[in-house]
């Protein structure tokens, strides 16, 4: 074949294959003029070659889009001409008017002479990095809410290079000033308590050598010279080639309240057991019955002291619970990613299990009676498993029975889920090193000569519940004290000793029973036994969407709430249902916007505030002042009293978006009847 053919037919290929390139590729003269681009870039904006051709670069259809990326290319060339390359990040249009992120790089070429010749243009589509870069800066930026939400600080520990790196709220949490440069884990012990400082460094030592999750509470020294006690949890990441960790991650969360509170009520029980067992001492030569009588009295004494405290704490723990659950539902109204929804209503179970031990807590502080409804144990159990899963941990392993014609029962639900997380928690602790535990259910039948023996049973049809752990077991002089209040075989700080004794009086006041079975090293068994319900269940877990939901029409609403977080959320929500809101922190607040504003619907209020007036002070006041207004009070204690009397619609926290739609639409409603 003649030179000349093979010279063309390499001419050819070469053009083909420039053609055929991926990305943006070009050739222009030292000024900018587009000389030559390959069929791909033509492709973006559909052009011909000859249409462009010619043409100053920057005046191209690829650069009309971005000015900052127009003058960024007018300075490459600029740059390009005098010899030097250039590369940078810009953005070009496509052909259906989309702009395009590229990687873009414009290289000189020289003759032998050294003088530039031409300049070559290349550019690679970088949009769908971009994009990803977004949503994942996004997705950290709600996950950092939920954690400010919670009070909580995160860390990052290099292990290989001993770099620490803190969130802001760490150094809040440990007292002390954000240092210059690198962080070392050093400088975080050195502001841990002395007496706590070396189980932390072992927690942490174990952690790492057996890659087990690190959980610790200790006291930290704030530089003020203030202690506070903290949580912090972590797990190892990234194993190196020989198996070991490169890295730690977990968070910090404050607990010195909660700590306070506990010291406060070991105190207590210790003067009261004292008291109690004086006053034993000197009466033993009385009646039996007038003994347990007094211990009775005792016993009643102590449920009194610690209600109160009881009931103080449900009260924080309800706004908390108020703020997560709020925001976690607003969070999955504003995302359409499956999975991200999943770890949401994880999140919102996890609340709604939190609001029913609080419902629990305020019961026993103000002796409120039971509030019993016709349900399936099963399908509580069903739902709640993933909750006594995490519990748990990953060393116990969860097994379910459930019997499948099992009879319905009357008992209160917030109560039956309360049991059975005690029961799950302790058996959890009695089983240190892992193990098994199950739950099952059956119904059972008594005998009139079983319902004679069992003091207890009143009927002779029961459903049993039952859970069984192989831990540690019990002795027979420990399991005859069991549901005795505060009689625990844990260690100081570990446990209170009230769970057995709560979970035994649910099932007495719910016309049951409890029957405990346990052997040394082989484990325990609890039974509750609760009585078989005629009616078909009334408990139904269901969802409601928001398109379901009454929606305000723009009616004004005055928030009334003293806690910041709470009032935030809550006016998030409002706004989502629909409402316009303004905001008042006191009651006296409230009432000088009332007093200027005549177009407020309804005001929606906390009862517990500070100041010499409550929310219902303030009710009274709109009542007798504001007969078009409608009032809603919400409270995270149990103080709805005299509600009848007052004809008030209200709202206990933590509530759900639903039930915050449906009690606004029915306070409305109210007013408008008045």
């Amino acid at each position: 074949m003649p030179s000349s053919a093979k010279s063309k037919i390499g001419v050819v290929q070469g053009r083909d294959i420039y053609d055929l390139a991926q990305g943006f590729i070009g050739l222009l003269s030292p000024e900018g003029i587009l000389l030559d681009a390959n069929q791909s870039a033509l492709n973006l904006m559909g052009l011909g070659l000859h249409e462009v051709v010619g043409t100053p670069f920057w005046k191209t259809p690829w650069w009309n889009v971005c000015q900052k990326s127009r003058d960024m290319l007018k300075d490459a060339i600029r740059r390009g001409s005098s010899g030097e390359a250039s590369r940078f990040e810009a953005q070009i249009g496509g052909k259906n008017g989309e702009i395009i992120d590229i990687d873009f790089a414009l290289t000189p070429i020289f003759n032998d002479a050294g003088d530039v010749v031409s300049l070559v243009p290349e550019g690679h589509d970088i949009t769908a990095i971009k994009d990803a870069e977004k949503a994942f800066q996004e997705s950290e930026s709600r996950l950092r809410l939920a954690y400010e939400a919670a009070g909580m600080g995160t860390w990052d520990w290099d292990l290989t290079n001993d770099r620490l790196h803190w969130d802001d709220r760490q150094f809040e949490l440990f007292g002390i000033t954000k240092p210059r440069g690198h962080m070392h884990v050093e400088l975080a012990l050195a502001n841990i308590h002395p007496d706590d400082l070396e189980r932390v460094q072992d927690a942490i030592t174990s952690a790492i050598e057996k890659n087990l999750p690190f959980r610790e509470e200790f006291r930290v020294i704030h530089e003020s010279g203030e202690v506070r006690w903290l949580v912090g949890q972590g797990n190892t990441l990234r194993q190196s080639e020989n198996g070991t960790p490169k890295s730690m991650i977990g968070v910090n969360y404050d607990i010195t309240d909660r700590k306070n509170l506990e010291l406060k009520l070991a105190q207590s029980n210790l003067e009261l057991e004292t008291r109690v067992a004086d006053r034993t001492s000197a009466l033993e030569v009385e009646m039996q019955e007038r003994q347990k009588a007094e211990r009775a009295l005792a016993h009643s004494q102590r449920f009194e002291l610690i209600g109160h405290l009881a009931g103080g704490v449900a009260h924080d723990f309800n706004n908390l619970l108020a703020v997560i659950g709020g925001n976690l539902e607003l969070a999955t109204m504003r995302t359409a990613d499956e999975r991200i929804i999943g770890l949401i209503k994880e999140g919102i179970e996890a609340v709604q299990a939190g609001a029913s031990l609080t419902r629990r807590l305020l019961s026993f502080a103000q002796k409120r009676p039971l509030e019993p409804a016709t349900l399936a144990i099963n399908e509580r159990i069903l739902k709640t498993r993933p909750i006594l899963e995490r519990a748990l941990g990953e060393n116990i392993r969860l097994e379910t029975s459930l019997s499948s014609d099992l009879w319905d029962t009357l008992v209160d639900p917030g109560e039956l889920d309360s049991a059975i997380l005690n029961l799950v928690l302790n058996a959890r602790d009695a089983m240190p090193a892992g193990g098994n535990l199950s739950i099952s259910t059956c119904n059972l039948t008594l005998s009139d000569g079983d319902v004679a023996l069992i003091s207890d049973a009143r009927q002779l049809e029961y459903i049993r519940l039952s859970v069984s752990d192989t831990g540690i077991g019990m002795a027979p002089d420990v399991q005859e004290k069991a549901i005795t209040p505060y009689f625990t075989t844990k260690e100081s700080g570990k446990g209170s000793g009230l769970g057995l004794s709560s979970v035994f009086g649910f099932a007495t006041q719910s016309a049951g029973f409890v029957r405990i079975e346990s052997s040394e090293g082989k484990g325990t068994t609890v039974d509750i036994c609760l009585p078989r319900a005629l009616s078909p269940s009334n408990i139904k877990m269901t969802e409601t969407s928001k398109n379901d939901l009454p929606l305000g029409q723009g009616d004004l609403i005055l928030l009334v709430e003293d806690d910041e977080k709470v009032r935030k959320i809550t006016h998030k929500r409002l706004i989502e249902l629909g409402y316009d809101v303004i905001e008042a922190t006191t009651a006296v607040e409230a009432i000088e916007l009332l007093e200027s504003n005549k177009h407020v619907s309804l005001v929606f209020s906390d009862i517990r505030m500070p100041g010499k007036m409550s929310g219902y002070d303030l009710a009274k006041w709109v009542l007798e002042n504001r007969l078009g207004i409608g009032v809603l009070l919400t409270s995270g204690y149990n103080d709805f009293v005299a509600e009848e009397q007052q004809n008030l619609k209200l709202l206990a926290k933590p509530y759900s978006l639903p039930k915050l739609a449906f009690a606004l639409r029915d306070a409305v409603l109210l007013a408008n009847a008045r």
